[in-house]
């Protein structure tokens, strides 16, 4: 049995704080004796009402059967229990009615309109009504119980009436004036009494206003309708104007109002039948045409009214949902901005460490190649290999950050694919040479050219040349093939390693996705690997026949339209030249102030520099190096940008101020690697803009290019 709002409890239907509650009314249910006599009394006081008006006016049917709707709307709020008073109350008012009716009927009507009562309960309870007519299953379900239920009562009292002899005419008849008095009365009190009775959103002056105005336009046309002659006359103007203010009511106000519309048309206009007949039409006549066009209209009414509390409740839930997404919004902005703060700083303070690691590597090598201990070269070589690469891992997830934020910029030219290919080689070497992989290039043609970024593309085979010793178990064999297609260059990375899972196909270019069957690196190389290669108007694809059987990624990007030779160099070359032993050589000699507040990472590369014949000094902080400047000037100034006193922008523009500009070279040594950060840099006077770790190769590569007679930027 599935669950439903039980009315006598209270019922909250409503979703995003907009609640209607249906507690038991205060004052006639809060105790049971109370809520008995008050309901025995009320139904007794009215069928003696409809008893009188019935034989005074002899009026058939009999006038709203109004018990039928109240009984049934006080067991929906104060429970069966209220069923008792109910079952009295009518016993007695039918016993002691000027009709005399039979004890037989007195039974039956007893059992019948308690019984139906009962059904009435169960039936809405069961399928959700909630009482407060504010949803179109609400309007349907009470006028489908207002078709159904009445047919109980009237045919138990059918069937009394006509085996005692007392039908005073047919017994369908009979029924029929039963069943429309108590569908009539179910449509107007039943709803009238539960949607006042819940506790409903606040209203505002200007609604209240306008609620006080329509209804008392409604009573001024159910008086022109009823009471007064003037439908005799136009019957279509005083049922235009009758209408006309339901659907006002009906599209401006709360459901509850339009409940009491109904009941207000229903008792008024009822009312001015009987007390101020037209005498053109029979009284008996002119009731139940009154019935039946309540009967008619109130459904139309109730569900309009439905219709628009359920559109102004879901315009009110779109509006906090707005507010509730916009507010998400907001605070994953502010997240992603946090987090893109984080991985600057993370990237500085990891690069930070690195860089005495770089120089202590160096020296390393440099003194066991001295002393001849290739042992422990190869060791030092590997570990040369690791700090790598942890820093393409830096490089990689500042990247993916750049390219969210959409700070990512190509500086596409027409660049020559051979030494790209060349570079990447020589840059996952090390990494291949440790796990025992082959690596075959084949390049189909070797003269090919592509529109693109150097950098960039390079990037792109690194890190598909690095995913696929990566996932090669130990002496793999990895293939490097480039081919043109048309005007496009085809490049395809094959390997023999642990291949993809078919599911994951699809997701293996999604930010920080591993496989299942391996869980090595971060999960941001294939996916920045998709961005560049879109970035540059390509396409990228996997293909693995399955677990154990290898991969092979797939590459295409737009060939070169005019050959033009790219002067960019990529800027971390020169350090990647440490971990094959090459050597970049500078003119000359010069005299170097390091400044960092690392003081690690600034004495291991003075050793390295100055092993490399150069005069280096080092300070620690902005304010010496000032200082050191007034007494010892330096031609070469390598400046960290965050320290504690002063930062390296502030310590630029100084000595950009107090020393001649060109006898100066300013190089920035940071952590911060952005396109920002550089910008800055340039602004503040510096030459030159190296992120940390850097070797000594790295530094000799910018003081190759020095000229002393060129002004500064």
């Amino acid at each position: 049995m599935s669950s439903s709002p039980d009315l006598s409890q209270g019922v909250n239907f409503l979703p995003m704080g907009i609640r209607y509650s249906l507690p038991r009314l205060e004052l006639l249910f809060k105790r049971k004796a109370a809520a008995y006599v008050a309901v025995f009394a009320v139904l007794f006081l009215c069928l003696k009402a409809n008893q009188f008006l019935f034989f005074h006016y002899d009026t058939s049917p009999a006038v709203l059967f109004i018990p039928t709707g109240i009984a049934l709307a006080a067991i929906l709020l104060g429970g069966y229990r209220l069923a008792t008073p109910i079952a009295v109350a009518w016993f007695l008012a039918t016993i002691t009615s000027p009709g005399h009716p039979t004890v037989l009927f007195t039974l039956l009507s007893t059992i019948g309109y308690t019984l139906q009562a009962v059904i009435g309960r169960y039936m809405l309870n069961r399928f959700g009504y909630s009482g407060t007519l504010g949803r179109t299953k609400d309007a349907l379900l009470i006028v489908g119980v207002a078709l159904l239920l009445p047919i109980v009562g009237p045919t138990l009292t059918t069937i009394a009436q006509w085996l005692g002899n007392s039908l005073t005419t047919s017994a369908w008849v009979t029924f029929s004036r039963a069943w429309a008095g108590g569908v009539l009365n179910i449509l107007v009190f039943t709803p009238l009494i539960t949607a006042w009775s819940t506790q409903s959103v606040d209203i505002s002056p200007r609604e209240r206003l306008q609620s006080f105005t329509a209804l008392a336009c409604l009573t001024l046309v159910t008086y022109l309708t009823y009471w007064t002659a003037l439908p005799t006359y136009n019957m279509f103007i005083v049922i235009y104007l009758l209408f006309a203010v339901l659907f006002w009511i009906g599209l401006k106000l709360q459901p509850r109002f339009v409940a009491a519309a109904i009941a207000l048309v229903s008792i008024f206009g009822t009312a001015g039948s009987i007390v101020s007949p037209t005498g053109i039409i029979p009284i008996t006549e002119q009731l139940l045409s009154d019935e039946l066009f309540i009967i008619l209209i109130a459904p139309i009414f109730y569900i309009l009214g439905a219709l628009v509390e359920e559109g102004r409740i879901n315009a009110e839930v779109a509006r906090t949902r707005a507010r509730e997404v916009e507010a998400v919004n907001k605070r994953l902005s502010l997240d992603d901005q946090a987090k893109n703060e984080f991985l600057a700083t993370l990237a500085h303070e990891l690069r930070n460490p690195l860089a005495p690691v770089v120089s202590s590597l160096e020296l390393l090598k440099i003194g066991l190649t001295e002393v001849n201990r290739p042992d422990l070269l190869e060791l030092v070589q590997i570990a040369d290999a690791h700090n790598l690469t942890l820093t393409h891992l830096l490089d990689d997830l500042l990247d993916v950050s750049r390219i969210s934020r959409k700070k990512f910029k190509l500086q596409k030219v027409s660049t020559k694919v051979e030494p790209l290919v060349e570079q990447a080689r020589r840059t996952v070497e090390a990494l291949y040479s440790i796990k025992g992989h082959t690596l075959f290039i084949v390049l189909t043609e070797p003269d090919v050219w592509v529109e693109a970024d150097p950098l960039r593309l390079e990037q792109i085979l690194v890190n598909l040349l690095n995913n696929a010793g990566k996932y090669t178990e130990p002496g793999g064999t990895i293939t490097l093939t480039t081919r043109r297609e048309e005007r496009n260059l085809r490049i395809e990375v094959r390997d023999t390693g642990i291949g993809i899972e078919q599911e994951m196909l699809a997701k293996i270019f999604e930010p920080f996705v591993q496989t299942s069957t391996h869980s090595a690196g971060l999960g941001i190389g294939l996916s920045l690997t998709k961005r560049l290669v879109e970035l540059h108007g390509g396409t990228i694809s996997v293909e693995s026949p399955g677990l154990g059987k290898g991969s092979t990624f797939t590459v295409v990007l737009p060939g070169a339209a005019n050959v033009q030779i790219a002067l960019a160099v990529p800027a971390h070359r020169a350090r990647n030249e440490v971990s094959r032993g090459g050597k970049v050589g500078s003119k000359a000699a010069y005299r170097i102030l390091i400044v960092d507040d690392n003081v690690a990472a600034a004495r291991g590369l003075e050793k390295l520099l100055s092993h490399g014949g150069h005069t280096v000094s080092s300070v620690y902080n902005g304010s010496d190096a000032l200082v050191h400047m007034q007494t010892n000037q330096a031609q070469v100034v390598l400046l960290d940008i965050g320290m504690p006193d002063m930062d390296g922008y502030t310590v630029a523009k100084l000595l950009r101020q107090q020393f001649d500009t060109t006898a100066l070279v300013l190089v920035a040594l940071t952590g911060y690697g952005q396109e920002d950060d550089k910008k800055k840099a340039e602004e503040a006077g510096f030459n030159y803009h190296l992120t940390k770790p850097v070797s000594s190769i790295d530094i000799e590569s910018v003081l190759a290019t020095v000229d002393f007679n060129t002004p500064s930027h």
